[in-house]
């Protein structure tokens, strides 16, 4: 069966594992191109109400409440979901009995007209892939931005045409099965310990950001981190080479120099803007602009139209994101925080202490490096979830307290801020202890929010 006359699928009868966001997109795909398709997951109809409705309205097979092997038998082909860890019993027998295993990344790929550019990293990455497509669209490119950022590849991957492009958000979950994926353009933002819970160890980990960028030849390009040795360490494939860095200009690509944001490409050097009128604030987001902007290099965008685009950028939801600010208190929705990297980003954005709500799902992290950092950035931190006992432990000498949900939380956090402060909504850890992914706990905090500053309004 081929999807793309020069990328053939290896197999006609699929078995898609999980029935989420990314597992449903890949069934839509595959119906449109007439496979026969099979979806299970291990939770049932009665928890996946609108999944079954979406695989009956597909004609696709639903089998829920089950994740047997038993489940491969007629299946020529297996088409795995993010959100399932590849050690499952289920990928392990698909195989030994030599059926090929890809991701719904991998799919889109396989499906899509158009180029790929790819994201990936331990922070940064929806930041940059969103500022990369708004930079590629503002030069009047095609472009849709998907994957890990939210919109699944394959329910775009048909519908940009060859002269488009697809800036991608990459997680090591999708890169671990992937065997043909070759971005044109490949960004490795940084690397640092996460989902360890997941891939075991630190290197592992890093391996699997290493397949993005395993396929690329000297037609394609790869965009480096040149200030983080752990990326620099890990350059693998035959791309072209491009960096970033904040430390000064590089060979080819972004550099700040001088507080200067300074573009190289091909011999030529273009001093575009200072990197204190970017829109984002922030030393993170300087170097998210410059991965961007070294990103978009090949396509010679007009330096008039990046700047008055990086001028105007204000970023994403979820992400640093100012919520309001009731009686003299501040709210600050970080819910992407979902490591301990992307939490230390977050306390040094500010000049004076925080009052800190963190915790869920932990994904055995290490939060003892933070230490310091919590006791002199926060005033207060509120602890949640399941790992708020790990960072009691691990952050003794500041002021901790405990609130049994997120309302109780931002309660006590509101009154810790007061008369003036920052609430700091940044976990750093994963949602799904108590939510049902980042989006949803944001979205409940702005909530929270949002009933305070009514409260407040009529007292």
């Amino acid at each position: 069966m081929t999807i793309d006359a020069q990328h053939p699928l290896p197999g006609s009868r699929a078995l898609v594992v999980g029935a989420a966001r990314s597992g449903l997109s890949a069934a839509r795909l595959l119906r449109r191109h007439g496979l026969d398709v099979r979806v299970c997951d291990a939770r049932d109809a009665a928890a996946l109400p609108d999944a079954a409705r979406t695989l009956d309205e597909l004609g696709a097979e639903a089998r829920l409440g089950s994740e047997a092997p038993a489940l491969l038998d007629g299946r020529d082909l297996v088409v795995w979901s993010p959100g399932v860890a590849i050690a499952h019993p289920l990928a392990t027998a698909a195989r030994s009995a030599g059926i090929p295993v890809i991701s719904e990344l991998e799919l889109g790929f396989l499906a899509a007209h158009a180029p790929l550019v790819g994201v990936t990293g331990t922070n940064g990455k929806s930041t940059t892939t969103d500022l990369t497509g708004t930079l590629l669209r503002a030069a009047g490119r095609e472009v849709e931005v998907c994957g890990n950022i939210g919109r699944p590849i394959c329910d775009v991957a048909e519908s940009v045409s060859a002269r488009g492009l697809l800036v991608v958000e990459v997680s090591s979950f999708q890169l671990e099965t992937v065997g043909r994926l070759k971005p044109f353009v490949a960004v490795w933002l940084n690397l640092t310990p996460d989902h360890l819970d997941r891939h075991g160890d630190f290197d592992t980990y890093g391996a699997m950001k290493q397949r993005l960028f395993a396929r690329q030849d000297d037609g394609d390009y790869a965009v480096w981190n040149a200030d983080d040795p752990e990326v620099m360490a890990r350059r693998t494939g035959n791309g072209t080479p491009l960096e970033f860095s904040a430390r000064g200009v590089v060979a080819q690509g972004a550099g700040i120099e001088g507080g200067t944001i300074t573009l190289t490409w091909r011999g030529g050097e273009e001093r575009l803007m200072p990197a204190s009128e970017l829109g984002i604030p922030g030393a993170h987001n300087r170097m998210n602009a410059l991965a961007a902007l070294a990103a978009a290099l090949p396509w010679e965008i007009a330096p008039a139209k990046l700047r008055e685009t990086l001028r105007g950028y204000r970023g994403l939801e979820h992400r640093l994101e100012a919520v309001a600010t009731v009686d003299g208190v501040t709210f600050v929705n970080d819910s992407k925080a979902t490591n301990t990297g992307s939490l230390e980003v977050a306390l040094q954005s500010f000049d004076d202490p925080v009052v800190l709500i963190a915790g869920g799902r932990d994904k055995g992290q290490d939060f003892g490096p933070l230490a310091e950092l919590v006791r002199r950035s926060t005033r207060a931190v509120v602890l949640i979830g399941e790992g708020a006992d790990a960072m009691a432990r691990a952050w003794r000498g500041a002021q901790l307290s405990r609130a049994s949900s997120l309302a109780e939380a931002v309660d006590l956090a509101f009154a810790a801020a007061r008369p003036r402060g920052t609430v700091l909504l940044s976990p750093g850890c994963a949602s799904f202890d108590m939510f049902h992914d980042y989006e949803d706990r944001g979205r409940r905090f702005k909530a929270e929010v949002a009933r305070i500053q009514m409260k407040e309004a009529h007292a």
